[in-house]
């Protein structure tokens, strides 16, 4: 079914009945429930090419820098080899050219063979010296060759990874374009529905935040000392809420607390594709934010912080934790506490506080 199926005022045939009135309260909301699951997946996609397009950014700076790096030095092959073919002088350049005389012969026909023997000597020791230049020279230019044969190669893989970046941002277009065409399509009585949708699943992900803080309450009340804690889903894994850790959380201080009070203090700013502040972000540019205010550097994008960092149980869960979410970690946000983290999710949406487990988790990671 495609997006203006969905979203337009035509006949909407349900699963499991004939033709459904368009007009009718439950099937109109039940449009809007698919249009926001639909406008979701859209944005998260978006959000996934989004992280490849970052991911090739980083690689693209450090083979520029490579480039940058090798250009220079065939440039100083270059001038070494030139330095080297100026300080053989004349005699090494004839003698490349023509050769050089017999000694036997210079001896034979010499008029005083004494003074040409002593004369040969010399000449063989200078010819010696010419020719471990010659070998030297060559030694360079065969190194200068390589030199440059790298530079090409190295401003390949740059053009491969200008490319790369060209498509993830296409992608990104496409799919934020699809979402945007998909909610521009929507009537004004649509549109309600859809955000008394979102705000139901706001206040259901809320409800269970409280829950699961709730419950992780009552257990460490009743739970025995040195109680084991479950141990992090594998990466690329969906995990469900854990039981309630036995241990007390540590209070929001230290570089933890630095991290949740910046990214608290970003609720209500943009979401940006790339964005890293001061009003705008996207999920990995909030998290690596907020732990640079702490004074500590994390990877750029969400999967170098999940799979880059030190992993933690989500039975033992920190403020100022990083969670994973989705297979391959393509979104992240700061656990805050309460079972709740801050992220930034989605263009028109701005940065927000929600429930832990609003996404599907792949794990737990713990900067500095």
């Amino acid at each position: 079914m495609t997006s203006l199926a969905l979203a337009g005022a035509g006949t909407v045939a349900l699963s499991g009945s004939a033709v459904a009135d368009p007009n009718d309260l439950s099937t109109v909301r039940e449009r809007m429930e698919q249009v926001g699951d639909q406008v979701d997946e859209l944005y998260h996609e978006a959000e996934v090419a989004n992280e490849r397009y970052l991911q090739a950014q980083e690689k693209h700076a450090a083979a520029a820098e490579e480039l940058a790096s090798a250009q220079a030095a065939v440039e100083r092959q270059k001038q070494k080899v030139a330095d080297l073919t100026r300080s053989m002088g004349g005699f090494a350049a004839a003698a490349y050219r023509q050769g050089v005389v017999d000694p036997a012969l210079q001896l034979v026909l010499s008029d005083d063979p004494q003074a040409a023997l002593a004369e040969s000597t010399m000449m063989d020791a200078f010819a010696d010296q010419q020719s471990a230049a010659l070998e030297k020279v060559a030694a360079e230019r065969t190194a200068l060759a390589q030199r440059q044969a790298g530079v090409a190669e190295q401003a390949a893989v740059l053009a491969d990874l200008e490319g790369d970046m060209a498509v993830q941002k296409q992608a990104i277009d496409a799919k934020t374009q699809q979402a945007e065409d998909l909610l521009s399509s929507l009537q004004d009585r649509e549109r309600q529905i859809l955000a008394e949708i979102e705000a139901r699943r706001q206040a259901e992900q809320e409800r269970q935040a409280a829950a699961l803080a709730a419950s992780r309450d009552r257990t460490r009340q009743g739970a025995a000392p040195g109680a084991a804690a479950a141990g992090t889903p594998a990466a690329g894994a969906a995990a469900s809420p854990p039981p309630a850790a036995p241990s007390v959380p540590v209070p929001a201080s230290g570089r933890g607390g630095a991290a949740v009070a910046f990214a608290l203090a970003q609720v209500g700013d943009s979401y940006g594709y790339g964005a890293t502040g001061p009003n705008a972000w996207d999920c990995s540019g909030l998290t690596s934010g907020a732990w640079r205010a702490a004074g500590v550097s994390v990877p750029r994008t969400s999967q170098g912080q999940v799979y880059g960092l030190p992993r933690v149980s989500l039975n033992d869960l920190q403020p100022g934790d990083i969670i994973g979410y989705y297979g391959g970690a393509s979104h992240v946000g700061l656990y805050i506490g309460n079972g709740q983290v801050v992220h930034s999710s989605r263009p028109g949406r701005p940065v927000s506080v929600v429930s832990l487990y609003s996404m599907p988790v792949v794990g737990a990671v713990r900067p500095g």
